[in-house]
């Protein structure tokens, strides 16, 4: 209900002027055999999930925030599952380590795009963990090894702690000062995640039109 009633309410405030990504996330477990979930009740979940969002009138599916690819490749499957022609993003979530850039559960960008790309989405990407200098770096490596277009939402910034508060330092003219690089870099579909406001997004969408 929730999914279907948020699908509804962003629909209803857009009123045809722009498309509706709907979000699916990580189910918070791991799957077989690092975790008890199994793969089928993984694509089960999220099929029941995006049915409900597709119900709502949402026109895309978004995978985002994903670290495992296993899990992620459940829940594209799922969007197929449920309606086969949806366009669906997957979007993974990179950290720079002492290898270089790589999910949590050790998914590369290369990795990453490649085995996307062979499990019929149409657009690869990356969200979330990042301000937007980072998200070039991540973003070149992913053009690097594939030629769908590219999602391309970073935060406001590194969060930071303040007197018990989470701050996101980049301001909205601070993200549109580098959206040009990240866009050069082959993103294509460009937004933000956590810290982002209104402000941001017009912000960069101004920058892009300009």
């Amino acid at each position: 209900e929730v999914n279907r009633c948020g699908a509804q309410i962003s629909k209803n405030a857009v009123r045809d002027r722009a498309l509706v990504f709907a979000s699916v996330g990580p189910t918070g477990d791991f799957i077989e055999p690092l975790g008890t979930l199994t793969v089928t009740a993984a694509e089960d979940m999220f099929a029941e999930q995006i049915d409900a969002l597709l119900a709502g009138g949402a026109d895309a599916i978004v995978v985002e925030t994903m670290t495992d690819l296993q899990e992620t490749l459940c829940a594209v499957r799922a969007a197929r599952r449920v309606q086969a022609d949806v366009p669906v993003v997957a979007s993974l979530t990179f950290d720079k380590g002492a290898r270089g850039y790589a999910t949590m559960m050790g998914v590369t960008p290369a990795t990453a795009a490649e085995q996307l790309a062979a499990a019929d989405v149409d657009v690869i990407g990356t969200n979330c963990g990042n301000g937007i200098e980072t998200m070039i770096a991540i973003v070149h490596e992913l053009r690097a090894h594939c030629t769908l277009p590219l999602w391309a939402r970073p935060n406001a910034g590194v969060p930071q702690l303040v007197d018990g508060t989470t701050v996101f330092p980049d301001s909205p003219a601070a993200m549109a000062g580098k959206i040009a690089a990240l866009r050069d870099a082959g993103a294509s579909m460009i937004g933000g995640c956590c810290g982002t406001t209104p402000a941001h997004i017009r912000a960069i969408a101004d920058a892009l039109r300009a």
